[in-house]
């Protein structure tokens, strides 16, 4: 009685072999690794529509206030470089955490965002990349002696990520010169 109570006991035992759980581990593990890549894809194309969006809006912005001012962009920013607060800054110097209130980078760059947005009646003076940082905008108007480098286009857009000193963007958009000189 003692062998058959054995038996009996021995067959109610179920459960999943050492082999059954290390397979289950492996297809999880894999459907994590797809799951992560396809996040990061979804993650890095919305930050790249946002950044060709606000593109556009300053692009579009700056065109307008030119054409209601009738003035180049440098005088509309009152800045020859606006970025060149930022241009200086340690290379892997994270632009979003400088102090907005004081820090050169972000108080030239809100103040030709203000002037833009005024002058062009479009607000985009809360415009930042998607890692919260300033836009690269460099205005060309007027910079050297000679017509081919005083009609210099002007650009404008993203840092390089990480930060590198000077003035690398990885995305940019041109914007042609309309002084009349230079037309």
């Amino acid at each position: 009685m003692i062998v058959v109570m054995k038996k009996a006991w021995a067959q109610k035992q179920k459960g999943f072999t050492i082999v059954e759980l290390l397979i289950v581990i492996v297809v999880i593990g894999i459907l994590a690794a797809i799951t992560i890549v396809a996040y990061n894809n979804v993650q890095a194309r919305s930050n790249q529509s946002k950044i060709d969006a606000d593109m556009r809006n300053l692009k579009q912005a700056i065109e307008v206030a030119r054409n209601q001012d009738g003035v180049a962009l440098r005088y509309v920013t009152l800045s020859a470089a606006t970025g060149s607060g930022c241009w200086g800054k340690a290379t892997d110097t994270d632009l979003a955490t400088l102090p907005k209130a004081t820090d050169g980078c972000w108080t030239n760059y809100a103040a030709a965002l203000d002037r833009i947005s005024t002058a062009s009646g479009m607000n985009v003076r809360n415009l930042v990349d998607p890692w919260g940082r300033p836009y690269y905008m460099d205005e060309n108007e007027g910079e050297g002696a000679d017509p081919p480098n005083a009609c210099g286009d002007d650009a404008i857009g993203v840092y390089a990520r990480p930060f590198t000193t000077g003035q690398t963007m990885t995305k940019h958009t041109i914007i042609r010169n309309i002084q009349p000189a230079c037309l």
